[in-house]
């Protein structure tokens, strides 16, 4: 991967992070040449400042509020020091390695930018690090998205300066170890910090914002799936397809509509054709169905331009500058601001686990819809021989649980501001709370997506010998291959795991 603080992507780094949880992967990252030159000015830029009298925040002052307070000149490298062992006082479960891992990738894409004022020596020794392996464990609480994600943040160096844990590849697993363990294994000296290398290295956003990049894509991947599951069920609950037809799409005027409409259609047609189950219930008398199946397409498509507008305010931050001061070389100047402070982010995570919330409240609608008789004009709760079994009457319960769940967690985090840092920092953005609400979202609602679709699928087995479209069949042995069909009663808690765990990245072709 070559930065350049100017083209990072969202994909690129999730997909690129995502490697980091394969012992084998050896990443090789590099720097742009217009990146190394921005870098360079910067880097001595910061030395000018050094040799000066002036006091510059974060340079040769203190932090927050001891920023008026001015530090010796021999004492600069060990305030750098000292604000990542003072900083690192997190708790909390740690991160896994893919979120470390991208926390760097856009910290470094950051400092690509030239505003860092970052040495040369010490990007290389932590290309080094991260070529080796080498992350460190990283407590995922302890931060309040102000000053940038600081205490995680400082974890992730901390232990390149030979504190604290960290884990490293080890034959086809990770061990998990003391920082200078590690160091003295692969035979590497700590860093040494720079003037600002370390509140450079800290300061900005990679915790909040990697959070949303990791939640934006797993959600947008649930709404294929919520696509995919909604079509299923129109077919097993012999709804209209008039709702995809493309003048009704077309005539709404949103993007997402259109979309979501036109992928549900692919999955219930094939060259245009009615499906046998469509061909069944042509003359049923049933006007209009239930708005969870009727408003599919609106609802997923106002979901999907959402997360499209996310992607958009994602991407530029990524490639902005969080620091301060923010170093301008061209123009010899050292200017502080706000630019460190996560709102952007937060906000993205707290409309993704809105998002979340809404899929997982529509799918739950079109499962209970499905269990009864009157709605699905199937056996109630899709069981044969109903009273001696119960069917499928406790798996909709847990998908009604999941998704109150998620609705409990949909309060915006980023308005819950929280003033720290004896008051001079008195709007914060709580960031990565919101991120680890919306992945907590996404979790329930891809639970509930996996309930639906082996809901789907019992009810498409009990209008069997109909069939369905080739598409659709496809995705009904998919789903076989992990729930069977409930002939008499059977725990299925097993089957939902597993539907669960077969739908978190993957959907099956369609024919």
């Amino acid at each position: 991967m070559i930065l350049d603080g100017e083209t990072l992507n969202i994909e690129d780094l999730y997909n690129y992070s995502k490697k980091a949880l394969d012992p084998a992967f050896q990443c090789e990252i590099s720097f742009s040449e217009s990146a190394i030159k921005k870098m360079k000015a910067s880097e001595d830029f910061v030395k000018n400042i050094v040799q000066g009298e002036k006091a510059v925040y974060g340079i040769n002052t203190g932090f927050g509020r001891f920023a008026e307070v001015k530090i010796s000149a021999t004492d600069l490298e060990l305030l750098q020091d000292n604000i990542i062992k003072s900083h690192a006082c997190g708790m909390g479960e740690p991160l896994q390695r893919d979120i470390v891992m991208a926390m760097w990738l856009m910290r470094l894409n950051v400092v690509a930018r030239g505003n860092s004022g970052v040495q040369k020596n010490t990007l290389n020794g932590i290309l080094d690090f991260l070529k080796a392996g080498f992350l460190a464990e990283i407590p995922s609480r302890g931060s309040v998205g102000a000053s940038g994600d600081l205490c995680p943040s400082s974890h992730a160096v901390l232990a390149y300066l030979g504190d604290g844990m960290a884990s490293i590849p080890a034959g086809s697993s990770f061990q998990k170890k003391p920082a200078k363990e590690i160091l003295n294994k692969l035979e590497k000296k700590p860093l040494k910090l720079g003037p600002k290398e370390g509140l450079a290295l800290i300061n900005g956003t990679q915790l909040s914002t990697v959070l949303a990049v990791f939640a934006l894509q797993e959600l947008k991947h649930l709404i294929h799936v919520a696509n995919l599951s909604a079509a299923m069920m129109v077919e097993g609950l012999r709804g209209s397809h008039q709702i995809t037809h493309s003048k009704t799409l077309q005539s709404k005027n949103q993007e997402g509509t259109v979309f979501c409409g036109n992928e549900m259609r692919l999955w219930l047609t094939e060259n245009g054709a009615l499906t046998e189950i469509a061909r069944s219930h042509v003359d049923c008398g049933r006007v209009q169905d239930a708005y969870s199946l009727r408003c599919a397409p609106v609802v997923h498509g106002a979901l999907w331009d959402e997360i499209l507008g996310c992607e958009n305010i994602l991407n530029r931050e990524l490639n902005s500058s969080t620091d301060n001061p923010l170093i301008f070389a061209e123009s010899s100047e050292s200017l502080s601001g706000g630019n460190f402070h996560a709102i952007y982010p937060a906000r993205v995570s707290d409309r993704l686990a809105s998002a979340a919330a809404t899929l997982a409240s529509i799918s739950e609608r079109r499962i209970a819809l499905a269990m009864n008789a009157d709605s699905s004009r199937l056996p109630t709760f899709l069981i044969k021989d109903g009273g001696l079994n119960s069917g499928y009457m406790m798996i909709h319960v847990t998908a009604a649980a999941l998704a109150s769940e998620a609705k409990t967690n949909s309060f915006p985090a980023s308005v819950d501001t929280i003033p720290t840092n004896d008051d001079r920092e008195d709007h914060v953005s709580m960031g990565p709370t919101a991120g680890y609400r919306a992945l907590k979202n996404i979790e329930l609602a891809r639970q509930v997506l996996a309930i639906e679709l082996m809901t789907a699928s019992q009810a498409i087995d009990l209008l069997r010998p109909l069939k369905s479209s080739p598409s659709l069949e496809r995705a009904h042995q998919w789903i076989r291959t992990q729930a069977p069909y409930m002939e008499k009663d059977i725990s299925l808690s097993d089957a939902m795991n597993k539907v669960a765990d077969l739908i978190k990245s993957d959907i099956p072709q369609r024919t």
